[in-house]
């Protein structure tokens, strides 16, 4: 249950302004832990901002990436790496652990939790091939960090599981609705666009899924209004009436205005990035277990992170 679930009690924050100031503190205290190493290097760490915008171009990277899996990734796999991703950078800044490495370890461990059951050698496949012994060592190496990082809490409650509710409640409750398969293919899209947004972080998922069936009852003209108000309501309390509708159209503006970044405002700030991110600045130099133990040769080839992304989008491309 989602009212009793960790997700709630750790991961549910009272307001965007709340999300912000947690944003900017682990910004702070990256910048003020490298502020000496920087000044030697000449380096100009991210902005807050800056750091958002990189973290939802890699959201993006992340939903295609899982849709180039056979059979398909289920769609509450897909929230749950995304809420992962999403819990990874709230307290964790991309100038300390690149966005790409965080994503991939995300869907892995996703994957094994919503039963989605690849292997590792599986998993990579999908990636041209000399992109796959490093990424399946790095997804592997990172499982620990990301669970620390989560705090171990694993389960999440997305809005794709009350959404099928919504529905099949509607044929059995509200008659008046001769089809409400009609509203999925909607809801289902505006589900998909909200995991680039903050509701994960605001609303209960089951106020996510009742503000995408709203949005596809617009697309279809198709009221849900009696629905709402004689069904739902009686179950949403102590929010009551016009509160409600409020919340959901507040829940339907911040998804719609989910805009993912254009490449030419992510461009320079991957440069940006690479340059925050020098071995003297990143934790520990980053340094790889089995860099460690390997020759200076092997750690000194560091395969650039657009190149893997290309190799994907090759792929990707291929498989359509």
């Amino acid at each position: 249950m989602f009212h009793t679930s960790s997700q709630q009690k750790y991961w549910l924050f009272p307001s965007h302004e709340e999300l912000k100031r947690r944003r900017i503190e682990t910004n702070k205290a990256y910048c003020e832990k490298h502020a000496q190493a920087a000044a030697q290097k000449g380096c100009e760490f991210l902005t807050p901002d800056e750091e958002e915008l990189l973290c939802q171009h890699y959201m993006k990277k992340l939903l295609e990436f899982c849709a180039l899996f056979q059979p398909p990734v289920p769609h509450s796999a897909m929230g749950t790496a995304a809420a992962y991703y999403k819990r990874f950078f709230l307290n964790s800044s991309v100038m300390e652990y690149h966005p790409r490495d965080i994503f991939l370890s995300a869907v892995y461990l996703a994957f094994k939790v919503e039963e989605y059951n690849v292997s590792v050698d599986q998993f990579v496949h999908v990636l041209a091939p000399q992109f796959r012994a490093r990424t399946a060592e790095m997804v592997l190496r990172d499982e620990l960090l990301l669970l620390q990082r989560l705090k171990f809490h694993l389960t999440i409650h997305s809005p794709f599981r009350p959404l099928d509710g919504l529905l099949t409640d509607i044929k059995t409750r509200a008659p008046g609705i001769s089809n409400p398969d009609q509203f999925r293919e909607g809801s289902t899209a505006f589900l998909l666009k909200s995991l680039s947004s903050d509701t994960v972080f605001l609303y209960p998922p089951s106020q996510i899924a009742l503000a995408a069936l709203v949005h596809s009852s617009r697309q279809t003209h198709t009221r849900v209004d009696g629905y709402i108000h004689s069904v739902v309501l009686k179950a949403e309390a102590p929010l009551t009436g016009q509160k409600l509708l409020d919340t959901l159209q507040r829940i339907e503006d911040m998804v719609l205005q989910a805009d993912l970044p254009p490449s030419s405002k992510v461009a320079p700030i991957e440069r940006k990035l690479e340059r925050c991110r020098l071995q003297e600045l990143s934790p520990k130099g980053r340094k790889r277990k089995s860099e460690e133990v390997g020759s200076a040769t092997k750690r000194s080839k560091v395969i650039p992170h657009s190149s893997i992304l290309n190799a994907q989008t090759e792929v990707g491309s291929a498989t359509k």
